[in-house]
């Protein structure tokens, strides 16, 4: 997992909201390209660097590929993305510092399309293997491409990369615990870019709505382990309006929750389930989708999701075009049409000029018996970084890539905390703890990313049908799921 801590001691940095941590914050370095300065940390005698040797590559075009969809169009190697100006700056900064210090030129190229298994990045990777070559050093692919690409042996074992350390904390050591089957890592995330960030599930509420159901407990119940699914579905039961007079409950009224079909799978990711598990001790994937307490969860879920008294389900089939035509499901939390909206990290932008007050909450747990809260990363909008399988010389690859993540954590991450503290997008200093919950305890669940069984297809139809199915889906899709996740593990295991 990202440096957590680190980054709670630089929101303090950038903020007096938690004077507890005052005296260890670190102190901001002035810009050196101009304008909003940019965030960083000086480093100190004790601080974590990696072990790089002193090179130069007598400026060699280091070619950086980014592939992700329509919905998060941002580019982690490029200094030009819209709505990031404070990112982007350091993201400059971050390249320059690669550059200079190694003698390279970063070329950063970006495609956008379809993210899933069978789309451009996964044909890229299919082409260059085929030809024996790797057109590109370091490649940010949507996690679908990634997976797909790793299961075809088009991909580099990052852990055989020399001078990648994917044990230090600027690389996401959740990613290694939930993605390393058979011991191979041939892709991950960390500081190294924020799109896994942005394709983070939260919670948002609004806090004037909140304020006239007398609901004052939010904060409290999150840090005090009691958020859970009774709480947050007895919540969303106290809001159901009328607005235009007319007895029928639509995109004109207002609700205790306006959702869409991800926020099944973040439920889910909330209690820390999902459909398939890499066991720690022998690094073997196993299929975990179905037992009792998922059955009831998925109850639950499509029960207060489906119910069009109390939530919008603004993507189903049913009112996906009516909700888009009304200014899409953000647009009506906006005008304080939901209590609660389920969203990403990447649509809190969005808000930025709207006059509203709203909050940050994690995923609910399942109940108080749960140790932590859980979190989701929407594998449809988050990049993963991989190698390709010919990369001409990884000892050069392994060293500019391990310094473009460590320099990653100095510079963009900061600055990331700092634009969403100082953005707008965090309005409150009680959701900073909210924060360091969702992005501590987000996870990945390769049974999506791998698609086993087409389960995520098919829950996602569900979903919008409206109609619970999930344990027919369970048991029609076992055996497809069960004879793939052997193939998986067989494979990696051999490889």
């Amino acid at each position: 997992m990202k440096k957590l801590t680190a980054i709670l001691l630089l929101l303090c940095m950038l903020t007096a909201l938690l004077s507890a941590c005052a005296e260890n914050k670190p102190q901001p370095a002035p810009s050196e390209t101009g304008g909003t300065e940019a965030v960083t940390t000086a480093p100190t005698e004790t601080e974590e660097r990696p072990d790089l040797p002193n090179v130069k590559y007598d400026s060699y075009t280091f070619r950086t590929l980014s592939l992700l969809c329509d919905v998060i169009k941002f580019n982690d190697f490029s200094n030009e993305n819209t709505d990031y100006d404070i990112v982007d700056e350091a993201i400059f900064r971050r390249n320059s510092e690669v550059e200079q210090t190694l003698d390279v030129v970063i070329d950063s190229q970006f495609l956008s399309g379809n993210v899933f298994s069978t789309g451009i990045g996964t044909e890229t990777m299919r082409k260059d293997y085929k030809a024996g070559e790797s057109l590109y050093d370091l490649c940010g692919l949507s996690t679908w491409h990634a997976a797909a690409s790793a299961f075809n042996g088009f991909l580099t074992d990052l852990k055989s990369v020399p001078h990648l350390d994917l044990s230090h904390s600027w690389w996401d050591q959740r990613a290694n615990l939930d993605l390393g089957i058979g011991g191979k890592m041939y892709y991950t995330t960390g500081d190294i870019g924020i799109t896994d960030n942005l394709a983070t599930h939260c919670i948002l509420f609004s806090k004037t709505l909140a304020h006239e159901k007398n609901i004052t407990d939010l904060y409290d119940l999150v840090l005090d382990g009691k958020w859970t699914w009774d709480k947050f579905e007895g919540y969303v039961r106290t809001v159901s309006e009328d607005l235009d007079g007319n007895d029928v409950m639509d995109e004109n009224d207002r609700y205790g929750l306006l959702c869409w079909n991800d926020g099944f799978q973040a439920s889910f990711g909330g209690t820390r389930s999902k459909i398939a598990t890499v066991d720690p001790e022998t690094g073997a994937m196993k299929l975990t989708l179905y037992s009792d307490m998922t059955s009831t969860l998925a109850e639950r879920v499509t029960n207060l999701f489906f119910d069009n008294k109390y939530a919008l389900h603004c993507n189903s089939t049913a009112n996906s075009s009516k909700v888009s035509a009304a200014g899409g499901m953000i647009g009506l939390f906006a005008k304080e049409q939901g209590l609660f909206v389920t969203t990403m990290f990447r649509i809190l932008p969005d808000l930025r000029n709207e006059e509203m007050d709203f909050g940050i909450l994690p995923y609910p747990k399942y109940n108080e018996e749960q140790e932590e809260y859980g979190g989701y990363v929407g594998a449809t909008y988050s990049n993963m970084y991989a190698i390709e399988h010919f990369n001409p010389d990884l000892e050069r690859t392994g060293v500019v890539t391990e310094l473009l993540a460590y320099l990653a954590s100095r510079y963009i991450t900061p600055a990331y905390y700092e634009q969403t503290l100082k953005g707008r997008e965090v309005r409150d200093e009680r959701d900073i703890p909210c924060l360091e919950i969702i992005f501590a305890n987000r996870s990945f669940d390769p049974g999506i990313l791998y698609e086993l069984g087409g389960y995520t297809g098919q829950l996602t139809n569900m979903m919008k049908a409206m109609v619970n199915k999930f344990e027919q889906i369970c048991k029609a899709y076992e055996t497809a799921a069960t004879r793939k996740l052997e193939n998986l593990n067989e494979k990696f295991a051999e490889a």
